[in-house]
């Protein structure tokens, strides 16, 4: 009804705010609590203020959230910034020296905390991510909102394994560069000396730890 008719229940985003903390983000009960939130939060007459907080408080949980729990969130996000375009505000915000994030974390009330104010930093640091699936999604937000909205039921249920089985089965076009031979008289050109064997070795104490056998 809430979503259906405007209903106003009181205090049920200050509620629902209360709960997003970084322990959700590690409960078995994750998928089922990010698919009721996101039908708390899919009508378009909520507050911008109230939805801002919503988004900067999962950008900031990000930070220490697991990789599967991280590839959920980001298309949360996404989708929200898409269905409030307001909040591409919060993306395009210009960071000067000396910068001090206007968020309030810890106000209760999601109307109040300034997060349309802020910027979503915590998310952009994610782009050089070890993961490349974490990676990829982080640097949606760096490029125009022109996909569509994400299906999150896709994104739920991923799990350690699922991120294992997707690496592993990952190809490549281009085979990495792995090592490279490298000689001796490459290493240190100068300064060295020829042992019995012809090898070369350096003259300095430094560069003899370099010498092995």
């Amino acid at each position: 009804m809430i979503k259906d008719y405007n209903l106003d229940y009181p205090d049920f985003y200050t509620r629902l705010y209360a709960f997003v903390d970084r322990n959700v983000l590690h409960v078995k009960y994750r998928a089922r609590f990010f698919r009721l939130m996101d039908l708390f939060l899919s009508s378009t007459h909520l507050p911008v203020q109230l939805v801002a907080s919503f988004v900067k408080r999962l950008s900031r949980l990000s930070l220490s959230a697991p990789p599967a729990a991280l590839i959920m969130l980001m298309p949360f996000v996404y989708n929200l910034i898409k269905r409030h375009p307001s909040l591409m505000v919060m993306i395009h915000q210009d960071h000067v020296d000396n910068y001090v994030d206007p968020f309030d974390p810890k106000e209760a009330s999601p109307l109040l905390t300034n997060a349309i104010a802020s910027s979503l930093w915590e998310l952009a640091s994610f782009q050089h991510h070890y993961s490349e699936t974490i990676a990829t999604l982080a640097r949606l937000f760096s490029n125009p909102f022109t996909k569509p909205p994400f299906l999150m039921e896709d994104f739920l249920d991923h799990t350690y394994t699922t991120l294992f089985e997707t690496e592993a089965k990952r190809t490549f076009k281009k085979d990495p560069a792995m090592t490279f031979e490298l000689k001796r008289d490459q290493l240190f050109p100068e300064g060295s000396s020829k042992d019995m064997n012809g090898l070369t070795l350096p003259d300095d104490a430094v560069s003899e730890l370099w010498v092995f056998g």
